[in-house]
């Protein structure tokens, strides 16, 4: 009779093991990755950037904030030769978020610098080994934020939000065109063709800087993100957006998620007027069968729990998906 039990107990132990792994595999298959299509061998590197930061309560040691940046770059580098792409990943995102694009565009030339935002990012390994998580009360935050139901406190949240990864991106620029400062790709940069890009959140901080420094700047590559430092007001619940024209080029690329919604939200505006303009220097692409997330390589790790967080918005598989982002951003660019 014990033999029994056991033996039962074990089948039952088993079952749930292969239940488990079965989950597991459905909620995180972990796709392979398109291959890239440039003919360079990608090579990746993590390098840090450590300053006194303007945010204390965004610091990582004492007054200074560190910057975690993935590189990935073509394996012969060649002095001042490469384009840069600047990379900053959407709320509670990781510097890897959207890997298949940048081993892309490493694999055509390019040195791709993506940076981890402590506090911002889900997770954020510093050069010391200390794991920094998402900070709770900006992850409430985000989630709670009333949108265009309070514009007021929507733009105060988001400027606050915005300000410490403009600061952060900044740094990167400033120290890779300061000659005085050594790193380990500054010489390897041309420095005439450098694209700022990100998601979400990480989009708006982009496109701040475009706006602030264009001598600096090519063109831009925006996922799905508004222009918030764009705002010059708010009148009658709605904000009212500056007339200059934007100073670079930018592609934007935007999902299901927002792509017949964004008359009706207000932090959309100026998204909004650029798409209606048909203007050449502003190209628009739906990327149509994603939504918000599936914009990331997320999709790859998990597309159930992608498609769960999107709202059901995730049809197209997420290797073509992402194969056609990938194409047309290197178009775009080249």
């Amino acid at each position: 009779m014990l033999m029994k039990k056991s033996a039962k107990a074990l089948l039952i132990l088993l079952g749930i093991l292969v239940a488990l792994y079965l989950a597991s595999k459905a909620l995180f298959p972990f796709l392979e990755m398109p291959k890239p299509t440039g003919q360079n061998t990608v090579k990746t590197e993590v390098v840090y950037f450590q300053h006194e930061t303007s945010y204390p309560h965004m610091a990582t040691s004492g007054k200074l904030r560190e910057i975690p940046v993935q590189v990935y770059y073509p394996e012969a580098l060649e002095e001042g030769a490469h384009p840069l792409f600047i990379f900053s990943h959407g709320s509670f995102g990781i510097a890897s978020s959207n890997e298949t694009l940048f081993y892309e565009l490493a694999s055509h030339g390019y040195i791709v610098m993506s940076l981890s935002h402590p506090y911002h990012s889900f997770f954020t390994r510093l050069s010391s080994g200390k794991t920094v998580l998402v900070d709770k009360t900006f992850f409430a935050e985000v989630v709670s934020s009333p949108g265009s139901k309070n514009p007021s406190k929507t733009l105060r949240d988001l400027n606050r939000w915005l300000d410490p990864r403009i600061e952060d991106m900044n740094l990167i620029l400033d120290t890779l065109m300061d000659e005085k400062l050594d790193n380990a790709f500054e010489e390897y940069i041309n420095t005439e063709k450098i694209t700022l890009s990100g998601h979400s959140l990480g989009g708006s901080a982009a496109l701040a800087i475009g706006r602030q420094r264009p001598e600096d700047i090519s063109s831009l590559v925006i996922l799905e993100a508004p222009f918030v430092k764009d705002i010059v007001s708010i009148e009658a619940d709605s904000y009212v957006f500056t007339e200059k024209d934007y100073p670079r080029s930018v592609l934007h690329i935007y999902s299901d998620a927002l792509w017949n919604k964004m008359e009706t939200i207000t932090t959309y505006g100026q998204n909004v007027k650029m798409i209606q303009a048909m203007d050449s220097r502003y190209p628009i692409y739906h990327l149509e069968g994603v939504g918000h997330l599936g914009l990331t390589d997320l999709s790859l790790s998990t597309p159930l729990l992608t498609k769960l967080l999107d709202g059901g918005l995730q049809k197209k598989e997420p290797i073509d998906a992402l194969t056609e982002l990938n194409e047309v951003v290197l178009t775009f660019l080249e």
